[in-house]
């Protein structure tokens, strides 16, 4: 078995199942760590939880967002292309259907490099904040530069494979390898706000809706 075999093989089925039970692992573990307050007055309020998720997926849904115009329509697309484009990118579908016998709605070509080509721009800009906005600087570690480039080598090798420019194989089994890395560690660092992004959102909403009137969070 050559180095392809094994990426598209065994260590695919390592990683898928790593980042499945990463994930089930971070959720059922937030959910019964969590302890209900014993108070007279408990923050817990299920309209400004609802309210607080909304705005957190409504671009320019809170002061934050509507303050850093730039930076939310990035992110905002950025977020949306990282979700949207692996799931229905036509390679990946004729990698489904040749291991499954399942198929779904494709992305058209133009759609699918434009959003691509968002993902690895938006990789340098974020680079750019890290490196020179202050307030991001200061919050900045070491890892978080290397998530960064774990998310553009895995979106730069996709695109480069898929237009099969430069060495064909050796890129594919990079970006094989960078996209299984991505889905191991994506539950156990920061990029686990995937799938926490909800709960933290509802707390906020909980926590600063009801004791402190905000409106905003």
């Amino acid at each position: 078995m050559d180095i392809y075999e094994l990426v598209r093989g065994p260590f695919a089925w390592i990683a898928i199942a790593l980042f499945v039970l990463g994930c089930l692992y971070r959720i059922v573990y937030l959910l019964y760590s969590g302890k209900r307050e014993t108070v007279l007055d408990p923050t817990g309020n299920t309209k400004n939880a609802a309210r607080s998720i909304l705005h957190g997926l409504l671009p320019f849904g809170s002061t934050y967002m509507r303050r850093r115009p730039l930076f939310t329509i990035i992110s905002f697309i950025f977020h949306l292309c990282v979700v949207i484009l692996p799931i229905f990118l036509l390679a990946h579908i004729v990698l489904w259907y040749e291991s499954w016998e399942i198929q779904w709605w494709s992305l058209p070509d133009l759609p699918a490099d434009l959003m691509a080509l968002w993902v690895i721009l938006a990789c340098v800009y974020f680079l750019y904040r890290r490196l020179t906005v202050t307030e991001v600087k200061q919050v900045t570690r070491p890892v978080d530069y290397g998530l960064l480039s774990i998310i553009f080598l895995t979106f730069l090798t996709g695109f480069l494979a898929y237009h099969q420019w430069g060495p064909y194989r050796p890129i594919l089994i990079l970006h094989i390898i960078s996209s299984e890395i991505l889905l191991v560690i994506l539950p156990f660092t920061k990029l686990s706000h995937m799938l926490l992004f909800a709960f933290s959102r509802a707390y906020m909403g909980s926590e600063f809706g009801k004791h402190m009137k905000a409106r905003d969070f």
